[in-house]
């Protein structure tokens, strides 16, 4: 630990020599040990601000027995990251619960074969004390390691059959209850002609979200009118655009995210079909698009900044001992113009 003034490298000798203390009290005054007492810890802060010492990142480590960072896996792609809102309300949330702490979240890209294996090296050294995996069904090979290093851990989102229960934390909203609520909501309205636009068949959000629609609707839900794709508006345009030049008459669209339905209602216009008197439309998050569209989108709201802010609640409390434990959060029905 130290700091180079001029040619003179401060150390912890020197604070400790100023202090007046050995450099094992300065050394534990400064990593703020609660052996020394609050008149010697004041002291030895004096004479290191005095003198312009930084305490070394790596010797604090080794002072405490721990890296004071988080890692916040993503293994989707970084385009994806930085396109999609979900991670973007995820980090902040993550990022805000850990700004009253002393830990520091640290992003790890694992999307490639390349990334993971550079990931599991650092993870395969401790450079971090707990991760928080924002994209956990990418990668599994990666909680595998995780696993094997016994690193604390917290899943955002929900596996299908977790096999890690009891080895990590988790936190997620509930897909089946909000994908429930706007098919009821769609019912409620009379719309019978439903067609469904979902994520990617792959993404363990898209099966509890299809029988949350399917606990309302039932049999009413052919197979014709469901269409899996990707989460973007593009997605959206093209699955909608399909499935009218199928001529399947459509009253009602339950989309699997906001972006999805913003693109749907660019099709439904260039259609000459009205949102919502011709199609109501109900989306998925309550990202901010969903409040800029025309018309507003009526939504399902998810708690993505509470789920980060829980994500990061749950690593602290692993790392200090706690046993894994499950949140799992509730959802709500925001409604805006275009049901």
């Amino acid at each position: 630990m130290g700091l180079i003034r001029g040619s003179k490298r401060i150390t912890l000798h020197d604070v400790a020599q100023k202090a007046g203390v050995s450099r094992s009290t300065a050394s534990r005054a400064l990593n703020g040990s609660k052996r020394i007492s609050r008149q010697t810890t004041q002291r030895v802060e004096d004479a290191a601000r005095a003198l312009g010492f930084v305490a070394n990142a790596q010797g604090r480590a080794l002072a405490i027995g721990r890296s004071e960072t988080i890692s916040i896996l993503i293994t989707e792609p970084l385009d994806e990251l930085l396109s999609d809102p979900t991670y973007g309300a995820f980090l902040r949330g993550i990022s805000e619960e850990l700004s009253h702490t002393s830990y520091l979240p640290v992003l790890m890209q694992a999307s490639s074969a390349f990334e993971r294996k550079r990931v599991q090296t650092h993870l395969e050294q401790h450079t971090v004390d707990a991760v928080i995996n924002i994209s956990p069904y990418e990668g599994m090979e990666l909680l595998e390691s995780i696993q094997n290093q016994h690193l604390p851990a917290v899943l955002c989102g929900q596996l299908q059959n977790n096999p890690y229960t009891a080895v990590f934390s988790n936190v997620y909203s509930d897909d089946v209850e909000g994908a429930a609520m706007a098919a009821k909501a769609m019912q409620k309205r009379g719309r019978k002609q439903i067609a469904i636009i979902l994520g990617p068949a792959d993404n363990p959000a898209v099966p509890d979200r299809l029988e949350g629609y399917r606990s309302i609707y039932g049999a009413g839900l052919d197979e014709s009118r469901i269409v899996y794709t990707g989460w973007d508006e593009s997605s959206g345009y093209s699955a909608i655009s399909h499935l009218l030049d199928l001529d399947i008459s459509i009253d009602g669209l339950l989309a699997g995210s906001d972006r999805i339905a913003a693109g749907a209602i660019a099709a439904l216009a260039s259609r000459n079909l009205s949102v919502p008197d011709d199609v109501s439309v109900i989306g998925y998050d309550d990202h901010p698009i969903a409040a800029r569209i025309k018309p507003r989108l009526t939504t399902i709201h998810q708690p993505l900044l509470e789920e980060g802010r829980v994500a990061a609640q749950l690593a602290l409390a692993m790392i200090n001992g706690e046993e894994p434990s499950t949140k799992i959060l509730h959802m709500r029905l925001i409604n805006r113009e275009s049901l």
